[in-house]
């Protein structure tokens, strides 16, 4: 005869088999606490531009109303992790580990439905359930923590006893069996702060969480506008996402590796991009066909082209004032080259925008009186004016 016991071991023995690290059962109780955390990060105005994030914090921290013929959920983390290999010489740019593969929503949703599938043998009958995962108005990381699949460290990643860090996805199975929850875990990143010390913008407040204002994930991702001007440079090479403040954190030491090979390198666009590749990309169609079924998709052409040219920028003020330079001055030339035939045909101000200043970042004689001259004859009155501030302080 199974039991509620046995029944709930039997689902997480099932999760596992699938290679889900870790599985707990949760409560679809509203979030009270959490949701008066979260208003008062939304208050802060740390949300930036997503606006979806905004709106409605009660629905989001209010399970039940996400899927009301549920009774439970099964919350679950699986490592997407995998180690990055030296960077290839040239015009290169990082994208974060977790888009490195396929697309894991569809990934993690077809998981969870096998999982279901599980399930229903286990119990003996159809289980009516819903597969999410970070794409629905869930407060994911608060219900994770209040039901022990780990705890929110101060970069706001969930960290748990068998996560072996943070390199993890979160997900859910909202199912209609009644199911004891589990209790939360308690766990603490001490008076440790290298994820916030290590940020290239300071987007981590001690205490305080994520202003994604700031932060490199959300300006290369979900931010719809220009990389604001005082954060280009700290860009560095990601032109995807980031992972220094997982790089640091002390909990990444010992990391599982992706269990499924879906979310491997060489299934998906890799650890990284081709950044001239990505401005050669003419029209949407071309980059949704490049880019199918990643995650790389989310900014679409112009945003991962206007990320490109940042960090083609970063790479040029690099390579021309180093001492060990790895790139060629020809090639250096060739990519400044390659830079003002863009802006001939950019598709829209803000492109050519951060073309100028990528350009402006380049150390050469020769490319500062080119760019005098093209700025000179531009038409563009607002790119103008900034592409003169670029050439007075290049």
């Amino acid at each position: 005869m199974t039991t509620p016991q046995s029944l709930k071991e039997s689902i997480k023995a099932a999760a596992a088999e699938l290679g889900f690290q870790r599985t707990v059962i949760a409560s679809l109780e509203p979030m009270e606490t959490e949701r008066q955390e979260y208003e008062r990060w939304l208050a802060l105005g740390y949300a930036a531009g997503m606006e979806y994030l905004k709106r409605n914090p009660h629905f989001r921290t209010s399970p039940q109303l996400l899927y009301p013929e549920g009774r439970s959920a099964i919350v679950v983390s699986v490592s997407y992790y995998s180690e990055v290999p030296p960077p290839p010489p040239g015009f290169f740019g990082k994208v974060a580990r977790y888009a490195v593969g396929l697309d894991y929503h569809a990934v993690i949703r077809a998981k969870l439905r096998e999982l279901n599938a599980r399930i229903e043998k286990i119990a003996g009958r159809k289980v009516l359930a819903k597969a999410y995962t970070d794409d629905v108005s869930l407060f994911e990381q608060g219900l994770a923590a209040r039901h022990g699949l780990g705890f929110a460290g101060r970069h706001t990643l969930i960290i748990g006893p068998e996560l072996m860090g943070t390199y993890n996805f979160v997900a859910e199975l909202i199912t209609e069996l009644e199911l004891d929850a589990d209790e939360p875990y308690a766990g603490t990143c001490g008076k440790c702060f290298r994820c916030g010390e290590g940020c290239p913008t300071d987007a981590i407040e001690y205490g305080v969480g994520v202003n994604a204002n700031k932060c490199i994930s959300y300006l290369t991702i979900e931010n719809k506008e220009g990389i604001p001007l005082g954060l280009r440079k700290q860009l560095g090479r990601w032109v995807f996402g980031c992972d220094v403040c997982q790089d640091v954190c002390p909990y990444n030491q010992r990391p599982n590796a992706a269990p499924w090979e879906e979310f491997s390198p060489d299934k998906g666009a890799g650890h990284y991009l081709d950044l001239f590749s990505i401005l050669e990309l003419e029209t949407d169609e071309a980059f949704r066909e490049r880019f199918a079924h990643t995650p790389l998709r989310r900014p679409k052409l112009r945003g991962l082209a206007r990320n490109a040219l940042a960090v083609i920028g970063n790479i040029l003020a690099e390579e021309s004032q180093s001492s060990d330079c790895k790139i060629t001055q020809e090639d250096l030339d060739k990519a400044a080259a390659k830079l003002f035939k863009f802006i001939e045909s950019a598709p829209e101000s803000m492109l050519k925008e951060h073309a100028y200043w990528a350009l402006a970042q380049y150390k050469c004689e020769n490319t500062r009186k080119k760019l005098r001259r093209f700025v000179d004859r531009e038409t563009d009155s607002g790119v103008s004016n900034l592409a003169e501030q670029y050439v007075l302080s290049s």
